[in-house]
């Protein structure tokens, strides 16, 4: 298998587990929701808090990410805005195809 596809579909299971705990957060009100960082790094669960809604901001794109600081991969993404937390990226090239093709939303 491919490394882009590889890690593709490994950012896209942080993906779709990030999803169910927003739905969960937001179905109880929460403000903030703790979710895994979403790098394509195997073995990598750091826990970011992030608000229900920058979380639901960041998924209107498919290609757009919630990684932890210093995760981001600039041969794959670039950096969309930094926060004392987490970073936002955007998948480029032929990760960002691949970003299009896992998501599930």
């Amino acid at each position: 298998m491919p490394q882009i596809r590889r890690r593709a579909i490994n950012e896209g299971i942080f993906r779709e587990v990030n999803e169910q705990i927003e739905k969960l957060g937001a179905a109880q009100g929460q403000r903030e929701i703790q979710i895994v960082c979403e790098c394509s790094e195997l073995g990598c669960a750091e826990p970011i808090v992030i608000g229900v809604g920058a979380y639901a901001d960041a998924r209107r794109d498919p290609r757009t990410f919630i990684v932890a600081p210093g995760h981001h991969d600039p041969t794959i993404e670039i950096l969309i805005a930094e926060h004392d937390n987490y970073m936002l990226v955007r998948k480029i090239g032929d990760a960002a195809d691949e970003a299009v093709i896992t998501w599930t939303r």
